[in-house]
């Protein structure tokens, strides 16, 4: 597993400490970074993170966590073939084909996700958080 992109409710998971499965993400995550796997992240789903976090946690926080993000993680882009081929795919919204398109071209080796609907039609095997987990359980780092 040399590089992984994460969904943006993987991403909402590490960031936030009100959500549930928070404390398997800030795990996932430092492991993640002991075996030195590069961690990508789209562009829009930063958007997202500011928008969600502004509202509950307040804006100054989800400036923070937008800039931890910048700071650690690796930027996807998203252009005009990655909308069309969001626009293409079988995913139930156009933020999930978006994230796909853009791990298949960033030729990722999993998209790591929550959402079990979501990524079923992705040439990127789609693992959950847990699973990611069990994976890097047996690696070295």
């Amino acid at each position: 597993m040399d590089r992984v992109v994460l969904a943006t409710n993987a991403l909402l998971d590490f960031l936030s400490v009100a959500r549930p499965e928070h404390v398997l993400a800030i795990g996932m995550m430092r492991r993640l970074h002991e075996c030195h796997v590069d961690v990508l992240v789209v562009a829009t789903s930063l958007k997202d993170v500011y928008y969600i976090l502004g509202r509950s946690d307040g804006e100054p926080a989800a400036r923070r966590a937008v800039e931890a993000v910048l700071a650690t993680m690796t930027i996807l882009p998203v252009d005009d073939a990655g909308c069309h081929a969001a626009l293409a795919g079988t995913e139930p919204d156009f933020e999930n084909g978006l994230i796909r398109a853009a791990a298949e071209a960033a030729e990722a080796d999993f998209l790591i996700s929550r959402d079990a609907a979501a990524f079923a039609g992705s040439r990127v095997p789609r693992i959950t958080p847990t699973v990611a987990l069990a994976e890097l359980a047996h690696a070295h780092p």
